[in-house]
């Protein structure tokens, strides 16, 4: 299998920590949180892992190598300009030839079952599965609505509200290489304001999968100061 993991952020909010380090690299429980990462990939059975760089990106390259410190391969996507979290996608057509993960590169997977998304996938078909998780603060979320049979009936970008439901974007999804047929080339895209739109405007299906764990990312130093703490407890 095979997994995207977005690193090409800038992280403004992060400042200044992220004018020196990426934010993928940021330490949480004494590793960079991209070594936490992979290690979950490999462990899931993922052999293949395509990063796109843009921020610090020979900081990333040092890291990482070829992967094999990790248990994967690495492949790497540059971006002159950032494309967007969908338009990441654009440079790697010709690898995403199966279904494939895509993480954003500031989640902390912990012990989520990622075995759990292609066997969703094979059971249910549609062009995807979404990972969510219920979330408190609305404002600061991508809300995806949910009908009672799991499907996704839209999504919310933030600043949202609970008028559209309480399950948050967790920035884990499992894709059908077919979800490419709806991402226009050349183009600076998002999942959630265009692509997922595009792709259920026509007709496609996509499945929400509730998160039986929380799934933190580190977005905001308040956010990194909680995982931290989470972790050295």
């Amino acid at each position: 299998m095979k997994a995207v993991v977005l690193c090409a952020g800038v992280g403004e909010r992060l400042r200044p920590i992220t004018d020196e380090v990426p934010k993928p690299l940021i330490p949480v429980g004494g590793k960079p949180l991209l070594a936490w990462t992979l290690e979950r990939l490999s462990a899931c059975g993922v052999t293949e892992v395509l990063i796109n760089l843009h921020h610090l990106p020979h900081k990333l390259t040092d890291f990482l190598g070829d992967g094999s410190a990790f248990g994967v391969s690495v492949s790497y996507f540059f971006e002159d300009e950032l494309l967007g979290t969908a338009g990441a996608l654009d440079g790697m057509r010709g690898h995403l030839r199966e279904p494939f993960f895509v993480i954003y590169g500031d989640v902390f997977l912990d012990e989520f079952p990622l075995r759990e998304l292609p066997k969703i996938l094979r059971e249910r078909g549609g062009l995807g599965v979404i990972v969510v998780q219920e979330t408190d603060r609305p404002q600061d979320c991508d809300i995806v609505e949910v009908d009672q049979e799991g499907r996704v009936v839209a999504f919310h970008p933030a600043p949202g509200d609970f008028r559209f439901g309480k399950w948050g974007n967790a920035a884990v999804y499992f894709l059908s290489p077919r979800i490419l047929s709806y991402l226009p080339r050349g183009v600076k895209w998002d999942f959630v304001r265009d692509l997922f739109p595009r792709a259920l405007s026509a007709g496609e299906t996509l499945w929400a999968y509730p998160s039986p764990v929380p799934l933190p990312d580190i977005g905001t130093p308040e956010r990194l100061a909680t995982l931290r703490e989470r972790m050295e407890g």
